[in-house]
């Protein structure tokens, strides 16, 4: 299947210092109907200090599997939109989604909430391969 293409509409610098960016995904399906895709993104930097109460080779696995930067990611989707009205609808979800999703991506403590999920997700994967092996 092909992957859909990304086309960047907007970024935000957040209170966080972090930046949002908003992506278009939308894609024809069929006649006159469409998908219509928003991907919103957030590129979140990894240190070692995320990792200080864990052991230093969690660190390193998980740098060689997921790189120094990972994202936070959401989709809003809305399927067999009329073509007329792609557009609109787009707009629409984009503004619902800045009005009610920005407080909660741009407060402090967002990033390191989201970087422990996904070193906590990582450890369990890791544990549970090792004792299948």
């Amino acid at each position: 299947m092909k992957t859909p293409s990304l086309k960047i509409v907007e970024k935000i610098d957040l209170p966080n210092n972090l930046v949002l960016e908003f992506h278009d995904y939308s894609r024809h399906v069929a006649g006159d109907r469409w998908l219509v895709g928003l991907l919103v993104r957030i590129p979140i930097e990894i240190s070692e200090e995320d990792f200080a109460d864990r052991p230093r080779e969690l660190y390193k696995d998980f740098l060689k599997e997921q790189g120094p930067v990972i994202n936070f990611e959401l989709k809003k989707e809305r399927n067999f939109i009329d073509e007329k009205e792609k557009d609109q609808v787009f707009s629409q979800m984009l503004n619902e989604l800045k009005e009610y999703a920005l407080s909660y991506m741009g407060h402090k403590s967002f990033a390191k909430g989201f970087i422990r999920r996904q070193i906590q997700a990582f450890n369990e994967r890791q544990k549970w391969q090792k004792a299948i092996i």
